[in-house]
């Protein structure tokens, strides 16, 4: 199961269009130029930001959409115990990866292909281009954005046509059907613990 390779790719675009407050305009995609303006500004005032950019992170990101998504059907199975442990977990794992691939970002502009509803949820375009490299392909980066009271919230992001929350779903559903809910939150503990990618 390959839980950090997978997230460390959709972090890395993630934070390509991440955190402030909606300015005129209240759509998705405003909503997703802030967040890019603010980190861009964030991550050039170096390691002193790295609190405000974690607070910053933490308050664009929908952590229960991604956890009940990420498991999927296995989700209503679990105890309220359960579900903390792994939003705990997958939150930690989500920032650790986030923080690791902040710094790379900044080698990446980023164009916005408009937005478009996607059931109660919009789905806000982009295309990463690599600025040091020409010759690289750029990168399809989708954010699944939608509001909670008057917050708009990130629920997913699709790179190149895949789902993180698919792909979660896909790899946690596995290891549940083969080895048992203890032994994802193990592997995932020990994923933290070394540090391994």
């Amino acid at each position: 199961m390959r839980i950090s390779h997978r997230l460390g790719s959709a972090l890395l675009v993630l934070s390509l269009a991440l955190p402030c407050t909606a300015g005129a305009s209240d759509s998705a995609e405003s909503f997703v130029r802030g967040r890019q303006a603010e980190l861009s500004q964030l991550v050039k005032t170096g390691p002193a930001a790295k609190k405000k950019i974690e607070t910053v992170f933490d308050n664009i990101l929908d952590y229960d959409s991604l956890a009940k998504g990420s498991l999927g059907d296995n989700w209503d199975a679990r105890s309220e115990a359960e579900r903390r442990e792994f939003q705990d977990v997958l939150k930690q794992l989500v920032q650790r990866a986030y923080r690791r691939n902040l710094d790379r970002t900044a080698a990446y502009e980023v164009r916005f292909d408009g937005e478009s509803p996607e059931g109660q949820a919009f789905r806000v375009k982009t295309v990463a281009q690599s600025r040091s490299n020409e010759r690289e392909e750029p990168v399809s980066i989708d954010y699944v954005v939608h509001k909670a009271g008057a917050t708009w919230l990130i629920s997913d992001i699709v790179t190149e046509g895949s789902s993180l929350v698919g792909t979660y779903r896909q790899q946690f559903g596995r290891v549940i059907k083969k080895d048992g809910f203890p032994e994802l939150i193990r592997r995932m503990k020990r994923k933290l613990a070394t540090g391994a990618e």
